[in-house]
């Protein structure tokens, strides 16, 4: 979610609320119409990418400090006397688990500008708009809608442990990685840096050329390397 969500949002009630300067879908930083590539400037990228990162720092310490109120009200029940008001309204706060509604969601600048960490993907994202600004604004998106805890542990690129590039070093087991290069949303250099960061010293890793993210017309391909790693370490 990092590279995908949308920095330029500045009011997370408010899902056409928008920051001009840090906004990709705006014409004066760089967005054309659809199917037009796009070109962002190397310098307004990087403003791009640690805005990015504010705005999950904005939602994670949103969703901790819900998950903190119901801890907190958790540990108060023990010195109220039960069945009193103040202790319905704590045994209320201490089970309340918040729904986020996560507005623009897929508005990351590699996709339509194909000069950001080139591959062979097309413009777009892997949802069925051809235009990701369709998307952005309407009912696609990643983690649109999350709890607080699955915010924290699935989607955010702060607090979530799901970045393989971080776990994969625990991972001593024989391992094959096999990468579509034309996947819109895990780039080439992800890849192969999740395969170098394997403690194994059985690491196999393969790219499938022209292939999508869901590997659509190239899964007998895949396939055939998956059954031919097992075959030779489990014959």
């Amino acid at each position: 979610m990092m590279q995908a969500i949308d920095p330029s949002i500045s009011d997370e009630r408010d899902p056409f609320s928008t920051v001009a300067d840090v906004d990709m879908y705006d014409r004066a930083n760089g967005w054309r119409p659809w199917p037009e590539p796009c070109s962002y400037d190397p310098a307004w990228l990087e403003r791009y990418r640690a805005a990015q990162a504010e705005r999950v720092a904005r939602l994670d310490a949103h969703a901790n400090a819900q998950l903190a109120d119901a801890a907190a009200a958790r540990v108060g029940l023990g010195g109220i006397e039960r069945g009193s008001d103040e202790w319905r309204t704590l045994r209320a706060r201490a089970v309340h688990l918040e729904y986020m509604t996560i507005y623009r969601t897929l508005a990351d600048p590699a996709y339509l500008d194909p000069t950001i960490d080139p591959d062979d993907r097309p413009l777009g994202s892997l949802f069925a708009f051809p235009d990701p600004f369709d998307a952005n604004y309407g009912r696609g998106g990643l983690a649109r809608t999350m709890t607080s805890r699955g915010w924290l542990s699935t989607w955010s690129g702060r607090s979530s442990k799901a970045k393989l590039a971080d776990t994969m070093p625990h991972v001593d087991v024989p391992t094959l990685v096999v990468h579509a290069t034309a996947d819109t949303e895990i780039r080439v250099r992800q890849a192969r840096a999740i395969a170098a960061a394997a403690a194994s010293e059985d690491v196999t890793y393969h790219e499938i050329k022209g292939a999508p993210h869901y590997f659509e017309g190239h899964r007998q391909d895949a396939m055939a390397l998956v059954a031919e790693w097992i075959a030779a370490r489990f014959p």
